[in-house]
């Protein structure tokens, strides 16, 4: 079984001049492909909210349908009816706009964050688009730990189905934000959603991604209260497990462009 590593989303903002992305999975499963996160999606591009259409003339999206996660699916050889599950690390409007192009499929996600999403108490947590479930998706809210992942909580999630994923809660950007991690046959993929690394400069990386904390856009008070507590803990897992878990946040194009070209 295979994962595929897709940009759901280009971000290319003139000032600060950026390069990133939405990074997403498609994981291939026992029960069809699963997708991790969904990028923009179709209405997002063609008929955008005011909110959405503001958003992505400020960080530069090119608006390629293509790069749309039900175009992706599609150019992978599935229907689109074949995603039967979506896990989501949380419902950002850069993260959650492709779940209204596949209607059908089971949304899975921390309770916390739907909680967030639709009572926010901070500036961040409003950083959501209401029309991205306003076609009422069939939620499966978790809302109860199962143990640890590496020292860190654990989700079980989809339960039965092969590969093993779980939610790994990464409280702070926003209540209910998520790191997904998914089994494969070479060790552990980790997405740890925006808990990381939000953009980048241009640089020469030495090192891993996630050692670029403070971020190197933002001061570091910012950059700490954008991503919440879990950089040292982060660092800490690349440091002792980085042999067994591929870890990357949700734009991190280095790490994208690694993957892809490793594949």
């Amino acid at each position: 079984m295979k994962v595929h590593h897709l940009n759901c989303g280009t971000i290319s903002p003139r000032y600060p001049h950026l390069r990133s992305l939405v990074y997403c999975l498609l994981v291939e499963t026992d029960d069809g492909p699963i997708l991790v996160d969904t990028g923009f999606g179709l209405q997002d591009y063609e008929k955008p909210t005011l909110m959405m259409d503001a958003f992505m003339q400020w960080v530069g999206v090119p608006r390629k349908v293509e790069e749309t996660a039900v175009h992706q699916v599609e150019s992978l050889g599935y229907d689109p009816q074949d995603v039967k599950h979506i896990v989501l690390t949380h419902l950002h409007l850069d993260h959650a706009g492709g779940m209204r192009d596949f209607p059908h499929a089971n949304i899975h996600l921390f309770k916390g964050e739907l909680d967030s999403a639709t009572h926010p108490q901070t500036l961040l947590e409003r950083g959501c688009d209401a029309s991205h479930w306003a076609h009422g998706p069939n939620w499966v809210l978790y809302d109860r730990e199962n143990g640890e992942w590496f020292g860190f909580p654990r989700i079980d999630i989809l339960e039965g189905i092969s590969p093993q994923m779980h939610l790994v809660p990464l409280p702070g950007h926003t209540r209910g934000h998520c790191g997904v991690a998914v089994s494969t046959t070479n060790g552990w993929i980790f997405l740890c959603g925006d808990a990381a690394n939000p953009f980048h400069k241009e640089v020469d990386i030495h090192g891993h991604p996630v050692d670029m904390q403070p971020l190197n856009v933002l001061p570091g008070w910012l950059a700490y209260n954008f991503c919440g507590p879990h950089v040292p803990g982060l660092r800490r897992l690349v440091k002792e497990h980085g042999d067994e878990i591929d870890v990357f946040s949700s734009h991190d194009i280095y790490s994208f462009e690694k993957n892809v070209n490793a594949a």
